[in-house]
Formats: C-alpha cells, sequence, structure tokens
C-alpha cells in the first residue's frame, strides 16, 4: 500500500513539474534576459511560433498523375542554426510506417502510374522502402517501386545537411 502511495505521488510531482515548466521563456524584448523568467503569449501574433522553437524537415507531396498525396511525417532528427550561434536541435520518434498510414486514405495507382516525390526542399539523398503489416522492411529503392499488387505500404528515409526524416503513405495498386 505504502509504495503505491510514492508511486502515486511522485507521479503528480513529475506531472506538476512539467507543467509549470511550460509556456516560460527565457528571454525578454531585447534578447537579454538578465535571469528574469518572462511568459510566452499562445496568441497568433506571438513572434516565436512552434516551428521557429521545434524546427521540423521540410514537407513532403508525393504526385501520381494528377493526384496528390501527402504522406505522414514519422520519426525524424532536425537541427537548425540560430542567429546567435547556437543550434536548435528537434528529436521525434514515431510509430513505425503500417501504424502511422492508418490516419490517411491509401491511393489508388495502377502499375504504370507515374510517382514523383515532390520535397519543398530536395534531400542531398533518400531511400524508398516497403514494408509489411508485422512492421519488417521487405525491399528498399532509389523510387516508387509499383511492382506489387493491392495495399503496399510506403516510407520515405530522406537525408538533409541539417538532419533525416522518414515520411509514410500506402497505395492500392491495382
Amino acid at each position: 500500500m505504502n509504495s503505491k502511495l510514492l508511486v502515486v505521488s511522485l507521479s503528480f510531482i513529475v506531472l506538476f513539474s512539467l507543467t509549470g515548466c511550460f509556456g516560460t521563456s527565457e528571454t525578454d524584448d531585447e534578447g537579454d534576459n538578465n535571469g528574469e523568467t518572462g511568459q510566452v503569449s499562445n496568441d497568433d501574433d506571438t513572434e516565436d511560433s512552434f516551428e521557429e522553437n521545434f524546427p521540423e524537415p521540410p514537407g513532403l507531396t508525393l504526385y501520381a498523375g494528377e493526384e496528390t498525396l501527402d504522406p505522414v511525417l514519422g520519426t525524424y532528427s532536425w537541427s537548425v542554426g540560430n542567429e546567435d550561434g547556437t543550434v536548435t536541435a528537434t528529436e521525434v520518434d514515431a510509430a513505425a510506417p503500417p501504424e502511422l498510414v492508418r490516419i490517411i486514405d491509401p491511393m489508388e495507382v495502377t502499375a504504370d502510374t507515374t510517382i514523383d516525390l515532390d520535397f519543398k526542399e530536395q534531400p542531398n539523398r533518400y531511400t524508398v522502402r516497403i514494408w509489411d503489416e508485422d512492421n519488417n522492411v521487405l525491399s528498399e529503392s532509389d523510387e516508387v517501386d509499383l511492382s506489387g499488387e493491392g495495399i503496399v505500404i510506403y516510407e520515405v528515409l530522406a537525408h538533409w545537411e541539417q538532419g533525416t526524416a522518414t515520411y509514410a503513405f500506402y497505395l492500392n495498386i491495382k
């Protein structure tokens, strides 16, 4: 009984500690904090947006003929240099592609459909992987392989100077 009470108490302490840290900033308007902490506004006019504080990799759009699909951003590691010489880095872990694709609808294509991957910023290199439902990588290629039939789960692993990112989508190949 005492151990359960201890676990619950520690959980609340950790929860309140984390909640108390959310929404504070170490800088004032001049960028010199002098040891003071200011509150961050949640207004849309706030200069420090989520993307500035937590950088994300470029988006990816898949084109199949006239149709487009926005793959789901998965696991990534991304860093950007700041004006003051520091670096802001973000590490995000996500579910495996078979789990990620469940939030989007598969695009129907045929084996002769031309698939184009359009990154907002072209990566240095990328690999396209095919996954099965049991979270196993079946193959890797430098393009989207449409030789299968039925539902096929894909992951694009892209590399930039700023980091790496994965994107997941699935196609229904007729």
